[in-house]
């Protein structure tokens, strides 16, 4: 039997982030899943990731996609 997806189903986004601007995102229906996994982020030993955050959002994939920053280069730098 094929299940159809639930229509407006709530999708959460977590975003942890950490030094050297590093960021990790990913998005789940379960808000105690993803907290889960941002705690088993933290606690890491290398000690990459330093916060997280968990919201209920309504364009989850697309916000997946955004860059969180943008990355300039400079000739010099290269």
């Amino acid at each position: 039997m094929i299940k159809e997806p639930a229509v407006n189903a709530t999708h959460y986004v977590l975003k942890v982030t950490g030094k050297h601007g590093l960021v990790f995102k990913t998005k789940h229906n379960d808000k105690d899943y993803l907290k889960k996994v941002a705690e088993q982020l933290l606690e890491q030993e290398d000690g990459h990731f330093t916060e997280y955050e968990i919201h209920a959002s309504d364009h989850a994939n697309s916000e997946m996609t955004q860059p969180e920053n943008l990355i300039h280069y400079v000739k010099q730098d290269l």
